[in-house]
């Protein structure tokens, strides 16, 4: 097992369900967290809890929905650590409609990807300085959902799942050209499909018995996770000797989605956030 002891990890969406667990397993370890989220109640719970428990923490508080929020959270981010061993971009989501951010961009890529990818360009000084390491969240069965690069901001056809599998391609596909981009500057950069978890925010919405009864089934056919499970997926894509660029299932490495495999679209998905990063 990796030391995580003294590192500094940036956890965005750590103010409840996944990312408020890990926030507190990893301050147990000995690392000092930085706790990133919308609500300042909800973020000063979580602190508490790993104060309560003997850990470390402090708050950054911002929207990574759009632009301006991410850039503002990394200005609140780099107040309280100057160099970070860490980035978990933890934060994200889907929505039942279609929903455009205040920049105009549809919300689920929005969130789930130029969020992390906006945030990364603003902290890159910090994680180089530490020669840290990004983990970028994803989701699984990833194959059944193609990107079309025009459709990530107008999809022709929307459905909150489907644009979410959309996203979380896209996601990879960040991850694979940000590996390639910051290997010189000792900067890994790997993805994570920690397993949905029934009962959090992205895995609650449906009644409580569908909840009981969904977490195994999803479970076993490899979808869902505990949150002890999906924790400890967090901890080994954060601290363990993972390779880089690598997209990691279950605690380990596993096969690229097939639409993260084109060489072509990876190159393009990074152009287009660059253009809005811009």
């Amino acid at each position: 097992m990796a030391e995580m002891n003294g590192k500094v990890v940036v956890i965005t969406g750590a103010t409840s369900g996944l990312g408020r667990r890990a926030a507190i397993d990893f301050a147990k370890g000995g690392a000092r967290v930085v706790v990133t989220g919308r609500d300042a109640a909800r973020a000063n719970e979580t602190v508490a809890s790993i104060a309560a428990s003997g850990g470390k923490a402090d708050v950054a508080l911002g929207d990574v929905s759009t632009r301006a929020g991410a850039r503002e959270l990394a200005r609140a981010v780099l107040a309280k650590a100057p160099k970070i061993d860490v980035l978990l971009n933890n934060a994200g989501g889907t929505f039942k409609a279609l929903e455009k951010t205040s920049d105009g961009i549809e919300k689920t890529f929005a969130l789930n990807t130029l969020g992390a990818f906006v945030l990364e360009r603003e902290l890159h000084g910090a994680i180089a300085a530490a020669k840290g390491r990004v983990v970028n969240v994803a989701t699984g069965f990833l194959d059944s959902y193609p990107v079309v690069v025009d459709e990530l901001l107008e999809p022709k056809k929307y459905s909150g799942f489907s644009q979410y599998g959309r996203a979380k391609n896209a996601t990879v596909m960040m991850t694979v050209e940000q590996a390639k981009r910051y290997e010189k500057d000792g900067v890994r950069v790997v993805s994570v499909h920690p397993g949905i978890i029934m009962g959090t925010r992205f895995g609650g919405g449906q009644p409580k018995i569908a909840q009981i009864l969904g977490g195994p089934v999803m479970r076993a056919i490899g979808l869902g996770a505990t949150i002890d499970q999906a924790s400890e997926r967090f901890r080994i894509a954060c601290f363990d000797d993972v390779p880089n660029a690598a997209y990691i299932v279950k605690g380990k490495p596993a096969p690229l989605p097939k639409p993260a495999q084109d060489p072509a679209v990876r190159s393009a998905v990074l152009a287009l956030l660059e253009k809005l990063a811009a």
